[in-house]
């Protein structure tokens, strides 16, 4: 193997690497955190705030596609649901984009949870919405959109301290592109897609300065 070859190999482990810690679940949990952090002065309370806004986002989703699987397989065979197959079925991702958003924003809603948690999610919830309609005519990169859509509610919930995070946008963008899963165009799409819908949020919901 030439020198060529392993530095190729190095850099797509590193690429791999990055994409899997930002992964759009790691970095809202993180925001989350954050965000339930600076609202609750008891650290029990931020701990209670961040699991009940974050769980329901991934237990719902999850048991969704478990049921779906469980009816869809036959006697001996068992169905398992990939990716591709909620990603190519426009119904699937609006289904699971509602699943993602939806219960946990309710369950935080009656339990007077903090408001500022409940934006995010909104927010992460159009950029699903948003970008399942743009799929269905170009694709763009859901993890750009998603992360962007997280940190863009940085800015409006904690001002300009919150740019620092801003270089992980392109340097997840520039992993997506190495590793072949995206092309430049539809990262930068996804970019777009991602501000957009959570400006839109915060601008729609008052929220913006």
């Amino acid at each position: 193997m030439t020198a060529f070859a392993v530095s190729r190999e190095k850099y797509l482990q590193l690429s791999k690497l990055t994409s899997a810690i930002f992964h759009p679940y790691i970095v809202l949990v993180f925001v989350l955190a954050l965000t339930a952090y600076h609202k609750t002065s008891h650290p029990l309370a931020w701990i209670k705030w961040t699991l009940l806004a974050f769980i329901p986002i991934v237990v719902i989703p999850f048991l969704y596609v478990v049921v779906r699987a469980s009816l869809s397989s036959q006697p001996g065979i068992r169905y398992i649901i990939s990716r591709s197959h909620i990603r190519d079925n426009p119904t699937q991702l609006f289904t699971m984009a509602v699943l993602f958003g939806i219960p946990s924003s309710v369950i935080l809603y009656y339990l007077d949870g903090p408001r500022d948690l409940i934006v995010i999610i909104l927010g992460v919830t159009a950029v699903m919405l948003l970008i399942t309609l743009v799929n269905l005519v170009h694709r763009a990169s859901f993890h750009v959109a998603m992360v962007t859509g997280i940190l863009t509610s940085l800015w409006f919930l904690f001002g300009p301290v919150s740019l620092a995070t801003i270089i992980l946008i392109p340097i997840l963008g520039i992993s997506r592109y190495q590793l072949g899963m995206h092309t430049l165009r539809q990262v930068v799409s996804g970019f777009f897609i991602g501000l957009t819908a959570s400006v839109t949020v915060f601008y729609g919901l008052g929220l913006a300065s």
